[in-house]
């Protein structure tokens, strides 16, 4: 190969890389192209209107402010709610409408815990089983209710029977000072 052919071929190579000063449009006309027809359309539009998204950040701060303003008030709700005895009568909310719901079943005779469940989950949207724990631990206590069968043991730490095997009803204490109405 010659030194002729060979710089022929170099130039070629050379031709086919686009050059900086070549006659097609540079970056910089490219760029301000596309700044103008963005100016031209921001000119459509009032400033004064929101961006897209400003908005949604407001919401966003709002819904932020909420959660922490109002978690505090909805927790303590909750304990007060469910977890600590009234003032009033020493119940948890579930332990009341236990009674109701044995009040309201009340015919005298014994009636199985897993009836006396399924008619308590009327009024208490929480679950069978945290009745059945609920019931048991009225009638362990051996004061409100009149119970039959294995309902296990607090001291020993024996774990009452299944309720399709133990039976209640209310006691006639409980009829006496739960129910009875007083008049002032």
């Amino acid at each position: 190969m010659t030194e002729e052919n060979h710089d022929h071929e170099e130039q070629e190579d050379a031709g086919h890389k686009p050059e900086e000063n070549s006659e097609g449009p540079s970056d910089a006309s490219q760029d301000s192209a596309q700044d103008d027809s963005q100016e031209e359309s921001a000119k459509g539009a009032p400033s004064d209107l929101p961006m897209e998204g400003e908005e949604d950040m407001e919401q966003v701060i709002r819904i932020k402010g909420m959660y922490n303003e109002y978690f505090l008030d909805y927790a303590s709700y909750v304990i007060l709610e469910r977890a600590v005895p009234h003032l009033h009568d020493g119940l948890k909310p579930v332990q009341r409408r236990i009674l109701h719901s044995l009040k309201e079943m009340d015919d005298g005779r014994f009636h199985k815990v897993a009836n006396a469940i399924g008619n308590t989950m009327k009024f208490h949207p929480h679950g069978d089983a945290s009745i059945g724990d609920a019931m048991v631990q009225i009638g362990q206590r051996e004061l409100a209710l009149d119970c039959q069968g294995n309902w296990g043991n607090i001291l020993t730490g024996d774990r009452a029977a299944a309720p399709r095997y133990i039976e209640t009803r209310l006691s006639a204490f409980a009829k006496e000072a739960l129910f009875k109405r007083q008049d002032h």
